[in-house]
């Protein structure tokens, strides 16, 4: 009998969430990080809990649909965590249209179920403390509501619930080598330079931009698509502005940027957006995405906040995140592993976790308080990440 039924390689958010959603379910888990919990992708995020607005304009309706009832149920799972942020969204003349950016905001309104947020609404920037900080070329903008959230604390909080309802999740620990056998993985580990077996029935690869590696030089199998890495750089700089709003700017090139407070004293700008070629344990916000988002792309654009060009970075994170275009799997559909992609509109936040309460509503049961609020809408989903 196997040691395990299922084995996690990857400890982001989309590992950790899974190993709290399958120990809820009477899975035995084993969870495997080489380094740190969400020492990757998962605490380099932009921090925001959203729908994805403009994944609309591609036509994207169930992806954004899914992603803003996971926000909805997020946000009641983990209020401590987890706080509404109102967005500012200025209109530019030349690029999307107002009326595009009204409907847009419409449908981002009505897609998911929204109980908690308040609505979109339309504003003047001519006068008013949310205009303080723009340029006075704009004039008409709209505020409309997402969530921020502290990424890295979720991926732990994650774990740490995970390994409450049974989950063993080991740090430190490589993978050097996996062997399927007739009913189970055979996984060969190195923790902390000592070597180590373990066997699970199945096994995930949710390593995120490094899938592509695990599954052909530890696994040796032929990956079933195409992984391209992407990756976006932030830069955190003194605070801009006074009010506690997040901005998002219109690029030329269909591209949104980030102006959102951050640790009180600091504004977070981003993100960039620019393919990657290399080891994603490499990644680094270079002397050019630096320049590009203190100057908010001024190449193309003037700035766009009041002094936003001028002020000094204080530091730099750049994050790495992959899509896959899947294929047929060569190696039969009994030896191929689960790949897990990270979707930016979930970015590090898990929002693709199913609710274990729908199986085992005892064992996997919120917080008094979250339960409570469920039963006064029934028909809303259970959360599978509450926590303590």
């Amino acid at each position: 009998m196997p040691d395990f039924d299922l084995a996690i390689i990857g400890g982001g958010i989309n590992g950790v969430g899974i190993a709290r959603d399958a120990a809820g379910r009477g899975i035995r888990v084993l969870l495997i990080e080489q380094n740190d919990l969400a020492s990757g992708t998962s605490s380099a995020s932009t921090k925001l809990i959203h729908g994805g607005l403009r994944y609309l304009e591609h036509w994207a309706f169930r992806l954004v649909h899914e992603a803003l009832a996971e926000r909805e149920v997020l946000l009641r799972a983990a209020p401590h965590i987890i706080r509404p942020l109102r967005f500012v969204l200025p209109y530019h003349k030349g690029l999307r249209p107002a009326w595009e950016l009204r409907t847009g905001l419409f449908l981002y309104d009505r897609l998911g179920g929204r109980y908690i947020l308040p609505a979109t609404r339309t504003l003047n920037l001519g006068h008013g403390p949310v205009s303080a900080p723009l340029k006075r070329e704009y004039r008409l903008g709209f505020e409309y509501s997402d969530c921020a959230v502290d990424d890295s604390r979720l991926v732990i909080l994650n774990a740490i619930d995970a390994a409450a309802r049974g989950a063993v999740i080991r740090t430190r620990t490589r993978l050097v080598r996996a062997d399927r056998a007739a009913e189970d993985w055979q996984l060969v580990l190195n923790a902390r330079g000592h070597r180590e077996s373990a066997t699970a029935r199945v096994l995930v690869n949710a390593t995120g931009p490094w899938v592509g590696p695990v599954t052909t030089a530890m696994l040796r199998l032929k990956i079933p698509a195409h992984v391209r890495l992407v990756k976006g750089s932030h830069i955190v700089v003194r605070r801009l502005y006074e009010n506690d709003r997040a901005y998002i700017f219109q690029s030329g090139d269909g591209r949104v940027v980030f102006a959102i407070p951050y640790e009180r004293d600091f504004t977070l700008i981003g993100t960039t957006d620019e393919d990657f070629d290399g080891d994603p344990a490499g990644v680094g916000a270079t002397p050019q995405e630096i320049s590009q988002a203190r100057r908010s792309r001024a190449r193309r654009h003037r700035p766009l906040l009041r002094g936003g060009a001028g002020v000094d970075a204080r530091g730099a994170a750049a994050g790495r995140r992959f899509s896959l275009e899947w294929g047929r799997c060569a190696g039969g559909a009994g030896a191929r592993p689960v790949a897990v992609p990270h979707r930016r509109t979930r970015a590090a936040h898990g929002a693709r976790l199913r609710h274990a309460a729908r199986s085992h509503p005892r064992r996997c049961a919120q917080p008094r308080r979250s339960r409570r609020t469920i039963r006064r809408r029934p028909h809303r989903r259970r959360s599978a990440l509450s926590h303590a």
